[in-house]
């Protein structure tokens, strides 16, 4: 590998942790005047910005993390020059942007979302197992950290039958063990028996609560104001 070559490279690939630091977490709930790392677990991935700020904001939030990390294999596979193996390293270091965000000092997510987009890319048919694990789990528990971590590690088992080489062993390996690493405060909760379930929202400090009440109250006030201005109109065409 000449010198020119091995900078093109290094330059993706810093290129895609700049990519996977976007922390579009952190953008969602400031836009209601709530600072993510400040409440809830403090993650800035859609779980805990479905707590705080609830759907309408964590569903845009999980496409985008799925996006960047999925965007980054992408870019390692076509750009790289080393097949699968480029897609893993381009998008294991946008996993590590979400994780340790370049943008919030060095604090992020969880990287679950991130590490099911860099898999779609290079191994679509374990991510299809881990979600189905995951969503199983989740229905049946609510915990959406034991779907998470469940989810990776028999995509692990499963990547050590005769249909996988070593290549997506090694990485199902990597990534599972990244997951519950950044999950080994959840891991403690969910020992205790302490772990928050789907649903539970955060309790917010009064200003912050007010925001995001506020937040809510805006968009419905737009939505009865478009109600009122169609109805009018509808009244003046029929007059004239």
């Amino acid at each position: 590998m000449t010198p020119s070559i091995f900078g093109r490279d290094a330059g993706i690939v810093l290129a895609c942790y700049v990519l996977g630091s976007l922390p579009f977490g952190f953008i969602a709930v400031r836009m209601i005047g709530v600072d993510i790392t400040q409440h809830g677990s403090g993650a800035t991935g859609a779980t805990n910005v479905l707590r705080i700020a609830g759907p309408a904001y964590a569903i845009p939030v999980v496409v985008l993390d799925v996006g960047k990390g999925a965007l980054a294999a992408y870019l390692g596979l076509r750009f790289l020059g080393a097949g699968t193996l480029g897609a893993i390293i381009a998008g294991t270091a946008a996993v590590a942007g979400h994780n340790w965000s370049v943008f919030l000092k060095f604090k992020g997510g969880k990287g679950v979302a991130a590490t099911a987009g860099v898999v779609l890319v290079a191994f679509p048919a374990l991510l299809a197992i881990a979600v189905g694990v995951f969503v199983l789990m989740v229905a049946l528990t609510r915990y959406v950290s034991l779907g998470s971590l469940l989810g990776s590690w028999v995509a692990v088992v499963v990547s050590f039958t005769p249909w996988y080489g070593l290549i997506h062993r090694a990485t199902a390996v990597a990534l599972a063990s990244l997951i519950t690493y950044q999950h080994r405060s959840n891991i403690r909760r969910l020992l205790s028996g302490t772990e928050n379930k789907l649903g539970v929202r955060v309790a917010l400090p009064p200003a912050s609560l007010k925001a995001r009440e506020g937040g809510a109250g805006a968009r419905a006030n737009s939505r009865a104001k478009s109600s009122v201005s169609d109805s009018e109109t509808r009244k003046g065409g029929a007059v004239q």
